[in-house]
């Protein structure tokens, strides 16, 4: 007579809904359907991931592989139209837990092929009794308030960044209360490359209060410096930045969701996949009197949610992500503004496909600003 398998934990089975949030996005270990256990251990392992075919039409510039606005001021990047497809966002993960006699032991790897189809690091770190070591998520980002889309990452606007960090997490009642030291990084404008090297000697600093899925407060503080050894700069400057989020259900069916952020040197925390040093949007920029200045952000972003029935969903939402910077960094972005609107169809738990309208308008300091848009057809297989 066939026996159920032993877990050391319960375990979702294949074919029950886990998702609390967009899976393409939310990762551990939500996207998990079934467990094993290995015979004889108190330890668990899972496999999961999913394959996505992204189908993109570019009708003004080529955005590249995840909707990347700051593409608009290449001038090389214009087109008439052009259709591309792409899998480069399916993704591998792997997850295990192990009961211990101090509580739980979590491990969890995941990679993707964005964005030039080589295998890349998102997430590996160890978590055991609220300490997490390792890289996934920044503690200074919250998912309370972001909106399902299709294209990858959130809307820009957004925190959104993963970093190599040590956290601990405390409940606090029905909300958690986490700290974490993160790997800091001082992105220099780009036109200040070749006069200024970043160079970091604390480590960021950051706290979140998050209330169940309804409400999130962070924040994170920061040393930004230079090194005049490789470069003509020498100086410091410190950076800060507060983020909250909420999600506001008007109906069971139907929330308005949204995020305002406001500080000064958090350019590398604001979402920039696929620019090597987040330098479109930086931290920090060299004064006439060769200094540091970190620069001013505030962003924002709203979306309206509504599940049509229980198998279709749609979001359509505005962001905003707005520097301030001289005049003599003319080329660099003033403001982005993004809106999308989507409708999804989760034809089964495993499959979900999707259609989605996306448009960037960036004003760069020198006052050319420039606007795009993208229709992007999705089709994403869980496993």
């Amino acid at each position: 007579m066939a026996t159920a398998p032993a877990h050391a934990f319960d375990v979702v089975e294949a074919g029950q809904p886990v998702v609390t949030g967009d899976p393409s996005r939310v990762g551990p270990p939500w996207n998990h359907r079934s467990t094993i256990n290995i015979p004889g251990t108190e330890t668990d392992i899972a496999f999961g991931g999913y394959v996505k075919l992204d189908m993109l039409y570019d009708f003004d510039y080529d955005l590249g592989t995840t909707t990347t606005p700051y593409e608009i001021m290449n001038p090389d990047n214009r087109t008439d139209g052009r259709t591309d497809f792409t899998a480069y966002e399916s993704r591998l993960n792997f997850r295990t837990h192990t009961m211990t006699d101090y509580g739980r032991l979590t491990t969890y790897f995941e990679g993707h092929f964005v964005p030039d189809g080589k295998f890349g690091l998102r997430h590996a770190y160890g978590e055991l009794n609220g300490f997490l070591a390792g890289q996934t998520w920044t503690n200074f980002q919250s998912f309370v308030g972001a909106p399902r889309t299709l294209a990858l990452g959130d809307p820009k606007g957004y925190v959104f960044e993963r970093q190599a960090q040590l956290r601990y997490t405390q409940p606090m009642g029905t909300g958690n209360l986490s700290f974490s030291v993160e790997d800091p990084d001082t992105v220099i404008a780009r036109d200040d490359a070749s006069v200024a090297d970043g160079e970091s000697q604390f480590p960021d600093l950051t706290v979140r209060y998050e209330y169940k899925r309804l409400f999130a407060l962070s924040g994170v503080a920061r040393q930004l410096s230079t090194n005049d050894i490789t470069s003509t700069v020498d100086d410091e400057t410190t950076g800060y930045g507060v983020n909250a989020q909420f999600n506001l259900p008007f109906t069971p069916m139907t929330s308005l969701k949204g995020t305002a952020t406001y500080g000064e040197g958090i350019g590398n925390y604001m979402g920039n996949p696929g620019n090597t040093g987040h330098r479109h949007a930086p931290d920090v920029y060299v004064n006439d009197n060769n200094e540091l200045e970190a620069i001013e952000t505030r962003a924002f972003g709203v979306s309206l949610n509504h599940n049509w029935t229980d198998d279709w969903v749609s979001s359509v939402g505005f962001s905003r992500l707005d520097q301030d910077m001289p005049d003599s960094y003319g080329e660099q972005f003033k403001t982005i503004d993004y809106a999308f609107a989507n409708v999804i169809w989760d034809v089964t738990q495993r499959l979900a496909v999707g259609l989605e309208y996306q448009n960037a308008d960036v004003e760069q300091v020198n006052g050319n600003s420039d606007d795009a848009s993208r229709l992007q057809a999705s089709a994403i297989f869980q496993f």
